[in-house]
C-alpha cells in the first residue's frame, strides 16, 4: 500500500520521510475497511470529524469565506 502511493499521505501528499510520527493506517470505523496510509495530522483530522462528509465541507466553506484575498 505504501509503494502504491509512492510512500505520501494519500491526502496531503507529504513524504513518509518527512513525518515525525508513523504513516497510519486508516480505517471505516463502521465497516473497519482500510481505506489509505494517511500522516498523523491528516488522520487527526478525518477523525476529529467523526469521517462527517458535511463537517468537512463547513469547514472548506468557513476557510474560504475568511481567508484574506490578495
Amino acid at each position: 500500500m505504501l509503494l502504491n502511493q509512492e510512500c505520501r499521505c494519500a491526502i496531503c501528499r507529504i513524504h513518509v520521510s518527512k513525518l515525525k510520527q508513523d504513516i497510519a493506517v486508516d480505517h471505516n470505523h463502521k465497516t473497519g475497511k482500510v481505506r489509505a496510509l494517511l500522516c498523523h495530522r491528516c488522520n487527526n483530522i478525518l477523525g476529529q470529524a467523526q469521517d462527517h462528509i458535511e463537517i468537512l465541507q463547513e469547514a472548506i466553506a468557513y476557510l474560504r469565506r475568511f481567508s484574506e484575498v490578495s
